[in-house]
């Protein structure tokens, strides 16, 4: 079995697919523009669309949301497939979104691995702001 071709750049495959009279259209480009930005593949990542990410994840940037909207939603594997995959890391949003959400197992990981980005005050507020009284205790 010979491997598929590689695929080529995403902007470049839409323009061969949308035909010439839609192609004038300049509001058309800038959709699928925004379709293929960092934002868009970010929440592709923490919604685990998994097709999204194997057609567009590895070619495009992801930012630190990625990861905070994993953390926020409670997705530990995801959260560790971006830590030992990506360079992004996260933000403090991590944190907060976990502790909102009451996610202690996604919340203890990233305590473990981002120490600097940890805010105990900032998290209990949260938590408590959220009743989440298993994060709080």
């Amino acid at each position: 079995m010979t491997p598929s071709p590689p695929l080529p750049p995403p902007l470049l495959s839409v323009s061969a697919a949308v035909p010439d009279d839609i192609q004038a259209v300049p509001h058309l480009f800038q959709s699928i523009n925004s379709f293929l930005l960092p934002r868009t593949i970010d929440a592709a990542v923490y919604s685990d669309l998994h097709g999204v990410v194997a057609t567009f994840g590895d070619g495009l940037p992801v930012t630190s949301r990625a990861m905070d909207g994993a953390a926020a939603r409670g997705r530990l594997d995801t959260v560790k497939r971006l830590f030992a995959t990506r360079s992004e890391g996260c933000s403090t949003e991590a944190f907060v979104g976990a502790a909102a959400n009451g996610h202690m197992k996604v919340l203890q990981w990233l305590r473990k691995h981002y120490p600097e980005l940890y805010d105990p005050m900032r998290c209990l507020t949260v938590a408590a702001e959220h009743g989440q009284v298993d994060v709080v205790r």
